[in-house]
């Protein structure tokens, strides 16, 4: 990601004996997006769960300190793109806002609020319409070259899960083998995951990507964790075509676990499709209960060692990526509305 600046030293304005905490912060921080967008997701996550200030507050504060000192003293080296970019506009909102007020109330935090405040307003004025209408330029972006690039819409499709597909997925994606999947991305659907070739299809079923490695997304069902060893039980009922049969095969072999924000699961994600990682198939087990006449499969699964923990990654997705939820959320009924109108958007 690139960060999009003035042509001008970003420690210009930052000179004073009484601004050297800020200075620190600023030059810890630089002015990179990705190192942006993280200070702005573990604060605002800290604010929205917790309502509390988390582990880097101070130094988000001070780097947003030095930021106001620039746009005061007339030499603003931020542009509107890092902004829009590193969501530092939903940090701002997210301070000020009094739902995510802390308590107890740290001595200091109306006076950071004042600060997220006033920034507000330089930047209301520096970039006036723009800065009013972020958010409609990051949903016009979110089909063209953001998170639902290269997927495509279909509401004739049949389940809901299969709406979304995507497009060409043969020749979008790079080689599987020399792309690595690291526990804790995110998609906002099965049809982006299959677009970047995690997962063989769009659907709920066990697949191999283009390179022989297997994965099981679950959306669906229930998980029970009987023991802290790093085992769970995954529980589906259904017809006999809803049991993944398949694996009765690979007992024994590593296969690669995404979560859906729908499974009944102490670890599913919040919203949308996340890649947990590397899990073991202990056993396969599947019954049918005469009097409903409906399948139960009993799948146990076993964590890998040697990656990151499912407590390292619980917390995905990040508020940025919540962010791009509720706007898909926004686009996905906008589709609905075009091809069915106000009625079969309800319905």
């Amino acid at each position: 990601m690139q960060t999009s600046l003035q042509n001008v030293d970003p420690l210009s304005a930052l000179g004073s004996a009484a601004s050297s905490q800020d200075d620190r912060q600023y030059r810890a921080i630089g002015l990179d997006e990705d190192s942006l967008l993280e200070v702005c997701d573990t604060v605002r996550a800290s604010l929205h769960e917790g309502r509390s200030l988390g582990p880097r507050w101070e130094e988000a504060m001070g780097f947003l300190a030095a930021i106001l000192r620039d746009e005061t003293d007339g030499m603003p080296v931020i542009e509107f793109a890092a902004i829009e970019n590193a969501r530092l506009d939903k940090l701002l909102l997210d301070i000020v806002d009094p739902e995510n007020r802390p308590s107890p109330t740290p001595t200091r935090f109306d006076v950071d609020v004042r600060l997220a405040e006033r920034l507000q307003r330089r930047w209301r004025a520096r970039f006036r319409e723009d800065y009013f209408t972020i958010d409609q330029e990051r949903y016009l972006s979110l089909s063209k070259t953001g998170r639902l690039k290269d997927v495509e819409f279909n509401l004739e499709s049949g389940s809901g899960q299969e709406r979304w597909k995507a497009k060409g997925c043969e020749t979008l994606s790079e080689l599987e083998g020399n792309l690595e999947f690291e526990p804790g991305h995110w998609w906002l659907n099965l049809a982006c995951a299959h677009r970047d070739s995690i997962i063989g299809s769009a659907r709920e079923t066990p697949t191999k990507g283009k390179y022989g490695v297997a994965a099981l997304p679950l959306l669906t069902g229930r998980e029970d964790i009987p023991s802290n060893d790093g085992t769970i039980r995954y529980v589906r009922e259904g017809r006999i075509t809803d049991m993944h049969v398949s694996l009765i095969s690979q007992v024994g072999s590593t296969i690669r676990i995404l979560r859906g924000h729908r499974l009944h699961s102490p670890f599913a994600p919040k919203d949308g499709i996340r890649y947990d990682g590397l899990y073991i198939i202990r056993q396969y087990g599947q019954r049918l209960n005469l009097n409903t006449e409906l399948h139960r499969m009993i799948l146990t699964l076993q964590r890998v060692d040697a990656q990151q923990s499912i407590e390292g990654i619980i917390g995905i997705p990040r508020p940025s990526e919540l962010d791009d939820w509720v706007l898909f959320k926004k686009y996905e009924g906008e589709m609905i509305k075009q091809k069915k109108g106000d009625q079969g958007f309800m319905d």
